[in-house]
């Protein structure tokens, strides 16, 4: 009779974010050519159209199609979840910023800073901004994401703007806040909740570009409701 193999308990157990790390690289651009593949089977199928075993490949070509379309599905699933826990196992935390319908992404405090003067001055004056903070890039407004988005407007022009802050708490009810200026001005622009929009924030969200600076930079480190800006709850108009 065989002896069970040992197991050495001494040995080191395998750093988790390199292990995490690994399982990041799904094949994807494989499944892409296989799709690529299936997919251009089509022209060949249209000149067997008259012949009795044409359904029958249509039906199995279809069927291929959105077993494939569904395994890449998961796939990028399981490589979004394993890139979020590689990144809580490192103290990764990453900022997705959303400027003019553009997704850019942070991770080191240099691109964050960055990625906050992008936001603060986008290339089209007053269109509204948006900024996550995940344990990954957020690249997917179709699939569940952070329960904490804030929204951004400026006028660049006039170095101030608002930012309303929207978090789901644990009933699945939506929260939203706005900052709130501790000297409220009657001069202060007009912003919309965004390019075109009949909404406007109140006059009294309206806050400095140091305000808002600070707050997003606490923001991208945090993930948190920033602390160093005055809140109100959302409201529009005056």
């Amino acid at each position: 009779m065989s002896n069970p193999p040992s197991h050495d308990e001494s040995a080191a157990p395998e750093n988790l974010s390199e292990v995490f790390a690994r399982l990041t690289d799904v094949p994807l651009d494989q499944v892409d050519k296989l799709i690529e593949t299936t997919e251009s089977a089509y022209s060949d199928l249209n000149r067997v159209m008259e012949h009795s075993y044409w359904a029958d490949l249509v039906y199995h070509q279809g069927a291929t199609l959105r077993a494939l379309r569904e395994a890449r599905a998961e796939l990028d699933a399981f490589r979004a979840e394993a890139t979020g826990a590689r990144n809580t196992e490192l103290g990764i935390m990453v900022a997705t910023g959303v400027v003019d319908g553009e997704r850019e992404y942070a991770e080191d405090e240099e691109h964050k800073h960055a990625l906050v003067e992008r936001l603060l001055r986008p290339p089209r004056q007053g269109s509204a901004c948006h900024l996550y903070v995940w344990d990954r890039p957020y690249e997917d407004d179709g699939v569940p994401g952070p329960y904490r988005q804030v929204r951004v407007v400026t006028s660049a022009d006039d170095e101030v703007g608002a930012l309303n802050f929207t978090e789901e708490q644990e009933d699945g009810q939506l929260y939203s806040w706005q900052t709130r200026s501790s000297r409220e001005s009657a001069e202060a622009p007009v912003l919309r909740f965004d390019l075109g929009s009949a909404l406007t924030f109140p006059r009294s969200s309206v806050v400095g570009f140091t305000e808002l600076r600070a707050a997003l930079d606490e923001f991208v480190r945090s993930g948190e409701c920033p602390e160093n800006v005055g809140w109100q709850q959302a409201r529009w108009g005056e």
